[in-house]
């Protein structure tokens, strides 16, 4: 490759303002960081000792591309259990992390189509996605909480658009659609023959979560990460549950581009899978009181209403926010500008259940 075309490629990577989209961290660097998506946890003994192992005993080679048949397995019955989903193992790809996901379902699934629908609000992840390689997006506007209606929803399918991205809970907010708006998507969703890509990767931490998979399986595709809450946020595990008709696509591109995930980290993820849902079960009432507890603080502040636990949004001005920003950085913590999601006003946190530095954050922003 000549010089010339080097420049060429990286001039036009610089004026690709999708890919160059601002986003928060991929990995929680610590108990301080409250800005990526999933909150800070240890990761437990047993998954370390899982991991190596694998290792030990000889798990650094190449394994099947969509992952170990075991996690496969264990992702599927997690997410038959917890979530209605019609799941296989056949049904499910291992990623490296939720990244992947995002790009494999979005730029596989939108090669078969003529448009692809994002909401406006939407992790910045989604926009690198797309900025990959050119497809036709339309914007589906959202309301305060960060989603889009039920009529949105069918405007943007009238338009003609056959692939919709979606979160529940939203990224940004913790809003999530609740069993009756559920239930019209996957109507409304049949009615056009629409593939819905459904990132699910907040629903751990909102009670009553329902998804789409549990309504319209033969039309969503599940992403999300590996059991959250367990400490593997910087291992990058995460899944595609779809039907399989959508499997081999994905799977023949993360061959090309990534070969596998991590072997001896699938290992610790699949450990992570009979350890989850006990550890769930404490976590999550803490957690809630911990939210709880940084929302009281607070005061006056305006949040905006969300069922996710990991999560609050603060609505600001613009120069206050940015004042908040500042505050925090200063004082050594990260939070989530939510310009960079598509809402200039928003502030987000991930929650943590260390009251400590809760209650820290909270006084910073009370001073900003």
């Amino acid at each position: 490759m000549n010089s010339e075309t080097k420049s060429r490629i990286l001039d036009l990577h610089r004026r690709n303002s999708l890919l160059n989209t601002p986003a928060p961290s991929l990995m929680v660097t610590g108990a301080m960081d409250f800005g990526a998506d999933e909150r800070y946890a240890p990761i437990d003994e047993r998954m370390i000792a899982s991991a190596a192992e694998a290792l030990e005993a000889g798990q650094t080679h190449y394994v099947d591309v969509p992952g170990i048949g075991p996690l496969r397995g264990a992702i599927a019955e997690y997410l038959r259990t917890t979530y209605s989903g019609q799941y296989q193992q056949s049904n499910v790809i291992v990623t490296a992390g939720i990244q992947e996901s995002r790009f494999l379902t979005l730029q596989m699934i939108g090669d078969s189509v003529e448009r692809v629908a994002v909401p406006a609000v939407v992790h910045p992840g989604v926009k690198k996605a797309l900025g990959v390689r050119p497809l036709q997006v339309e914007t589906m506007a959202v309301v305060a909480d960060g989603l889009p209606t039920l009529a949105e929803i069918r405007r943007a399918l009238e338009a003609g658009n056959r692939l919709l991205f979606l979160e529940s809970p939203a990224r940004l907010t913790g809003a999530a659609y609740n069993a009756e708006s559920v239930a019209a998507i996957a109507e409304v969703a049949a009615q056009y023959e629409a593939v819905i890509i459904w990132d699910q990767g907040l629903a751990p931490w909102a009670e009553g979560y329902v998804s789409l998979a549990s309504k319209a399986p033969g039309q969503t595709v599940s992403i999300g990460e590996a059991f959250p809450g367990m400490g593997l946020a910087s291992w990058f595990i995460g899944y595609i549950a779809a039907p399989e008709q959508w499997i081999a696509p994905m799977q023949s591109q993360k061959q090309i581009m990534a070969i596998c995930t991590s072997t001896a980290a699938q290992y610790a993820a699949l450990e992570a899978s009979k350890l989850a849902a006990e550890s769930h079960a404490s976590q999550l009432p803490r957690l809630n009181a911990a939210r709880q507890a940084l929302i009281t603080a607070l005061g006056t502040t305006e949040v905006i209403p969300g069922v996710t636990a990991s999560v609050v949004a603060l609505r600001l001005s613009a120069g206050k926010k940015q004042q908040m920003l500042k505050e925090l950085t200063d004082a050594g913590y990260n939070a989530a500008d939510g310009a960079d999601f598509g809402m200039d006003d928003v502030l987000r946190l991930t929650i943590s259940q260390d009251s400590t530095a809760l209650l820290a954050v909270a006084n910073v922003i009370k001073g900003a």
